[in-house]
């Protein structure tokens, strides 16, 4: 399964899949570029989605609902590329750690954007985009995940085992805001309302960024080159 998109349960358990056969020395360092079939959400692995997504309303939509191997929040996925990288901790650049881990991928999708001429940058601390907690994954900014002008554009997540690692991410071509805050549950609307705001406020897209319809196509072509300058000597692509 390569540069496809699929559903998001095949999504999920390809992802955890070269985790394991990586942690068992059955597939080199991979990256692998997809996208999906149709409007899914993932939640981290430890999130409590009874409590923070109105479960009835996502199946009476036809939107389904899975666990991601990695942590974080809620996140709906659609228009978008999400990239997954696999990889011994044993070697280099990956042996430093989750933060250099981070760091190195942050650079093939840096190196990615170019391509596409768009300047991003790596966020260097991890920060609360607002000041009320939201089950929206895109409503925190975290360590090494990318902006462009001051918004977050490319969210990631990592699961490291002793043996090996997974690091996947969203980089988002275009979003639905108003459908992904109807999913969630919140105690009152206003609180909805605030969480819908926010991530219209503090995200962007390459849409956006680029003021013109980027295809998946273009953003796997643009990912595969700068994961190819920065890592194509660790990496293999499927």
């Amino acid at each position: 399964m390569a540069d496809g998109r699929y559903s998001a349960d095949e999504n999920m358990r390809v992802d955890a899949a070269l985790l394991a056969d990586c942690g068992q020395g059955r597939i080199p360092p991979t990256v692998r570029l997809y996208g999906w079939s149709e409007p899914s959400i993932t939640i981290g692995y430890s999130q409590n989605a009874e409590a923070e997504l109105n479960l009835q309303l996502c199946r009476d939509l036809g939107v389904p609902v899975v666990r991601r191997p990695t942590g974080g929040r809620a996140l709906l996925h659609g228009n978008e590329l999400t990239y997954a990288v696999v990889a011994p901790v044993s070697i280099a650049p990956f042996n430093q750690g989750l933060k250099a881990t981070f760091a190195a991928i942050s650079e093939a999708l840096l190196a990615g954007l170019q391509e596409l001429g768009i300047h991003g940058e790596v966020n260097v601390s991890k920060q609360q985009l607002g000041a009320a907690r939201t089950p929206a994954c895109f409503a925190s900014l975290n360590h090494c995940e990318i902006t462009v002008d001051g918004k977050k554009l490319i969210g990631s997540a990592q699961k490291r085992t002793s043996q090996a690692f997974l690091q996947h991410g969203s980089v988002i071509i275009d979003s639905d805001h108003d459908l992904f805050a109807t999913l969630l549950s919140f105690k009152d609307e206003s609180q909805r309302e605030v969480t819908r705001n926010r991530l219209a406020q503090s995200t962007t897209t390459l849409n956006e960024v680029c003021a013109r319809r980027i295809s998946f196509e273009e953003v796997r072509d643009a990912l595969q080159e700068g994961f190819q300058k920065t890592l194509g000597d660790v990496c293999l692509k499927i």
